[in-house]
């Protein structure tokens, strides 16, 4: 049980972080975030827009992603489920 739990922290953790970035890239320090987040709810998540999200969760991670993920990544969720891929 103590797995679930240190998992679910650094899921949060992780999410704290895209969060940094999603309000710096698009420049809302109040902007919430949540893993249900996607390009269809959050008006400001426009194409030019994806791509300052990614150059910057690819900084503040370190990790690179490839130009399929880069494509098929609509939502906060797919963006932890990747960045908590590259940690294992």
């Amino acid at each position: 049980m103590a797995y679930g739990s240190e998992k679910l922290t650094a899921s949060n953790r992780v999410l704290a972080r895209v969060q940094d970035v999603f309000r710096a890239e698009l420049d809302d320090e109040d902007l919430m975030i949540a893993p249900e987040t996607s390009q269809k709810n959050l008006r400001a998540w426009d194409s030019l827009a994806h791509i300052r999200l990614v150059s910057g969760i690819e900084n503040e991670f370190d990790i690179q992603f490839n130009l399929a993920e880069i494509e098929q990544i609509t939502s906060v969720r797919q963006f932890v489920q990747l960045i908590e891929g590259r940690a294992r």
